[in-house]
C-alpha cells in the first residue's frame, strides 16, 4: 500500500503521479511553499514515538507486544490525518489507506502474528525429520501463512514510511532552501551551471531505488507509445529529490519571488524573479494585479527614479514645496512654477538635444521663476 504511492513515471521533463502529469521539479516546489503551512512536519513527527521503532524491531525479532503494536495503529492513523494538507498526498486516497491501517493494526492481526511467530519458534526446534512428516502442515493450519506473511510485510511499509516522514520533509525542505537562498551564484541558470550547486548541497544523502522502461502513449489521440522510466522510491525524501534533479535536468528550478514571498517553478534560464500567475500583496490604482505586472510597475519606478531628467524635475518640485511652506512664495507662484517645470520635463523627454544643452539651466531656481515672473505678469 505505502509501497505503492511512491511510483511515477518520467518522460520529457513531465512526472506522471497517480494518473495526472506535472512538470518535473512541481513536487519540490510545492514543499518549499507547503512546509509551514499547519506544520504538516511538526504534526506527523509528535504521532512519531519510539514505539513505531520498538514495534519494528519486535517483528524483526520475531516477537510482538499487542498492546504497543494497537497503539501504535492508533498513532498512525493520527499522523495520517496530516497527509492531505502536503502535495503529492492530497492526491491520494486517504480514506483508503486510513481503512488499510485500520484493518492491519488490531488485536487480532496482532494475536495471529504472535501464533505465527510462535509456530515458526516451534518449528525451528524440531529435528528435520520431524518437519518433513507433517508439522509445516499443522503451522500453516494455525494461521494462514500467506496472509501473515504478507500482513507484516505491509505493515513494517507502513512503520518505516511514517517513522521516516517528518525527517525527511524537514531535510528535503531545508536542502532545496538552501538551494534557492544560492541559485544567483550560477553564472548561468541552466543545468550545467546550477547542478554543480546542486550536487555540492545534496551529495550526502544516499537512497534505493528501483524502477523499469514502460511503454506509454504521447497523448490520447496517438496510436503510438514511447518510452518513459516508472520509477518506486524507498522513502519521501527520494521522491522529492529524484523529482527536483529531474526538473533540474530539463531547466526547471524552484525561485522565490521576490513580490509575493512564495516559490514557484521556473522552467527556463531567465533570471526571473518574481512568479507569473501570483497575486502581488499590494494594489495598483486600486486593483489586484499579478506579481509579473507589479514587476512591470515597480521596474518602471527604479527606472524613473534613476533618470536624470526626472531627477532633476523631482528635486525642483521638492524645492519649490519647501518654498511655498515656508512663504517665500505664494502658493499660486510655487503652482506656476511646478507646471513649468514639468513642460520642461517633457520636452526634455522627448528632444534629447534639449535635454543634454538646455533643460538643465531651464531647471535653475533663477531662470524657473523668472520664467514664471513673466507669465504671470
Amino acid at each position: 500500500m505505502i509501497s505503492a504511492f511512491f511510483t511515477a513515471d518520467y518522460r520529457d521533463g513531465r512526472v506522471v503521479f497517480v494518473g495526472k502529469s506535472y512538470p518535473a521539479g512541481v513536487f519540490a516546489t510545492h514543499l518549499l511553499g507547503q512546509f509551514y503551512i499547519n506544520d504538516t512536519a511538526a504534526r506527523i513527527a509528535v504521532f512519531r514515538d519510539d514505539l513505531n521503532y520498538h514495534i519494528l524491531k519486535q517483528l524483526n525479532d520475531g516477537y510482538l507486544n499487542v498492546t504497543e503494536f494497537v497503539k501504535t495503529g492508533a498513532n498512525t492513523l493520527e499522523a495520517l490525518k496530516a497527509l492531505p494538507k502536503l502535495r503529492p498526498f492530497d492526491g491520494l486516497n486517504i480514506e483508503e489507506i486510513r481503512n488499510s491501517v485500520t484493518t492491519l493494526f488490531t488485536a487480532e492481526t496482532g494475536q495471529k502474528i504472535c501464533e505465527y511467530f510462535a509456530d515458526k519458534a516451534k518449528l525451528s526446534l524440531l529435528p528435520q525429520n520431524e518437519i518433513a512428516v507433517g508439522t509445516a502442515d499443522r503451522m500453516k493450519t494455525a494461521t494462514d501463512l500467506t496472509l501473515i506473511e504478507n500482513n507484516i510485510t505491509e505493515i513494517k511499509s507502513i512503520l518505516l514510511f511514517f517513522d521516516t516522514l517528518a525527517d525527511d520533509l524537514i531535510l528535503a525542505h531545508g536542502n532545496l532552501l538552501k538551494f534557492c537562498n544560492r541559485i544567483d551564484e550560477a553564472e548561468r541558470l541552466d543545468e550545467a551551471h546550477l547542478l554543480p550547486l546542486a550536487l555540492e548541497i545534496f551529495v550526502d544523502h544516499h537512497f534505493t531505488q528501483s524502477g523499469r522502461y514502460i511503454s506509454v502513449q504521447k497523448n490520447a489521440k496517438s496510436v503510438t507509445g514511447t518510452v518513459a522510466k516508472r520509477l518506486n522510491f524507498d522513502s519521501y525524501y527520494s521522491f522529492i529529490l529524484t523529482d527536483f534533479f529531474e526538473g533540474l535536468h530539463y531547466g526547471h528550478y524552484p525561485r522565490k519571488c521576490e513580490i509575493c514571498g512564495k516559490y514557484f517553478l521556473m522552467q527556463s534560464a531567465r533570471r526571473q524573479k518574481y512568479c507569473p500567475y501570483g497575486i502581488a500583496p499590494e494594489l495598483y490604482r486600486g486593483k489586484k494585479i499579478t506579481c509579473r505586472k507589479y514587476a512591470a510597475v515597480l521596474n518602471r519606478k527604479e527606472k524613473a527614479e534613476n533618470d536624470p531628467i526626472v531627477s532633476l524635475y523631482n528635486r525642483r518640485c521638492g524645492a519649490i514645496r519647501t518654498e511655498v511652506g515656508r512663504c517665500t512664495i505664494s502658493k499660486a507662484f510655487g503652482e506656476a512654477a511646478k507646471r513649468l517645470a514639468k513642460e520642461h520635463k517633457l520636452r526634455a523627454l522627448a528632444d534629447e538635444q534639449y535635454a543634454k544643452t538646455q533643460y538643465r539651466k531651464d531647471m535653475s531656481r533663477e531662470a524657473l521663476y523668472a520664467e514664471v515672473d513673466r507669465t504671470l505678469k
